[in-house]
């Protein structure tokens, strides 16, 4: 596999995909703070009108909505915490990310991103990883590859007729672009000066390491997630072999994997309802 990255791939990621929502980012790090207040999270929100709406429509769908109608910033922030507030603002401001540029992979990637996301949400549970952490780690696992689509409209076309015949799906975009989604991922996530910890999942989240440490948990997790999304039917490159139930509970300790069996049959069945809800409202 091709580890070195294309210097000029580099440059046209950092030049020509659009940024995360300098306002998401900046609350991806406010919200880490033990001291900062609501006030300041809801002054941040207010900075962004774009990113304010599409957070209260995400807070106000069938998934977050806290019993009443949500109309502020404020109220958000109030009802449903500062760490759930911060998992939704970030949905909103990737779904920004898609863009109105004609694409055929733009939704499939949505919403990839968007299953892979809930289900490690509801997965969490299995580890110690809150769920909202847990949430915005697996929205964002695959933005290297929207950065892809981004840089080369005949991705896909690229790409897809090799993965379906069995060939790895980062070995294909190496030897097809000089660079992987993973690197990708990593390389936008550093630029966007996000979290350490979220650059290394969308670095790693393909083949996480069993020998991985600090990040180990949640790298299974995303992966975990994100192989359960294609098995719901929500793969951007389909491959030629089909996501097995058995492979998502791999990526869990021995002891977990039979509750993930149990669990998979309702998890995708409310993954996929709260995926169309979610796009709806978006």
């Amino acid at each position: 596999m091709i580890t070195a990255c294309n210097p000029d791939i580099r440059h046209r990621l950092a030049t020509e995909v659009p940024p995360l929502r300098q306002a998401a980012v900046q609350l991806l790090h406010l919200a880490g703070d033990p001291a900062a207040s609501m006030a300041q999270i809801a002054n941040l929100l207010r900075t962004d009108p774009v990113l304010t709406m599409g957070l209260l429509r995400v807070a106000n769908s069938p998934l977050f909505a806290a019993g009443r109608e949500i109309t502020d910033v404020r109220q958000a922030v109030i009802y449903l915490g500062l760490d759930l507030v911060r998992s939704l603002a970030v949905t909103a401001a990737t779904r920004g990310l898609i863009g109105s540029r004609a694409n055929p992979l733009r939704l499939p990637f949505w919403r990839h991103s968007l299953a892979t996301a809930l289900t490690c949400r509801k997965m969490c549970g299995l580890t110690s990883i809150s769920p909202e952490y847990a949430h915005t780690a697996g929205l964002l696992h695959d933005v290297g590859q929207l950065g892809l689509i981004h840089l080369f409209p005949d991705y896909g076309q690229t790409v897809g007729a090799a993965v379906q015949r069995g060939e790895s799906l980062t070995d294909v975009e190496a030897r097809a672009f000089g660079i992987d989604h993973c690197q990708a991922g990593r390389l936008l996530l550093s630029r966007w000066q996000l979290p350490v910890e979220l650059q290394s999942i969308a670095g790693g989240h393909e083949c996480p390491s069993s020998k991985a440490t600090g990040h180990g948990n949640l790298l299974a997790l995303v992966h975990a997630g994100s192989l359960a999304a294609e098995f719901m039917g929500f793969a951007v490159i389909p491959s030629a072999r089909n996501v097995e139930p058995r492979d998502i509970a791999a990526a869990f300790p021995d002891e977990r994997r039979q509750d993930v069996l149990k669990s998979l049959p309702e998890l995708a069945e409310w993954a996929r309802q709260h995926v169309s809800s979610i796009e709806m409202g978006l």
